[in-house]
């Protein structure tokens, strides 16, 4: 059986606030554990990050887990 390599998140509609952006994260790669964000500034996109999933405030990381 292979391993899944990327969960969607999208659904969940998660986000955070990070440098005074909303960053809602997109999905979650297992095999290096990071996590795609899209950030936005006043409904503005400005742009997409991948952060570790270390680095997201704990109310997320124990819904995501």
């Amino acid at each position: 059986m292979a391993k899944v390599k990327y969960i969607d998140l999208k659904p969940k509609k998660l986000e955070f606030m990070r440098n005074d952006m909303i960053c809602k994260i997109q999905s979650l790669k297992t095999s290096n554990m990071t996590v795609e964000i899209r950030c936005y500034k006043e409904n503005k996109f400005m742009q997409i990050d991948t952060v570790p999933f270390a680095q997201l405030p704990k109310e997320l990381k124990k819904i995501i887990n």
